[in-house]
């Protein structure tokens, strides 16, 4: 890729970086969605999923007896 030529580049206003590290972040984000191979959308999904509280040991206890899986023993992990 080729530089413009100074008379070019005089020409041709030059945007204004009202907050150089929201550009930064732009493209960070940019390549980082390229890289992930999800969509923006996913990624704001499993943002907050990582943000939700872990589920305290009563709560994974009562879902075990609550549904003990196909050998009805709340014991054993499915």
């Amino acid at each position: 890729m080729n530089a413009p030529a100074p008379e070019d580049a005089a020409a041709k206003p030059q945007g204004v970086i009202a907050n150089p590290d929201a550009l930064l972040q732009a493209e960070i984000d940019r390549v980082v969605l390229e890289q992930s191979g999800h969509s923006a959308e996913e990624l704001r999904e499993l943002d907050e999923l990582e943000r939700l509280p872990p589920v305290s040991d009563e709560e994974l206890a009562r879902q075990a007896e609550s549904a003990p899986g196909a050998d009805g023993d709340p014991s054993t992990p499915e």
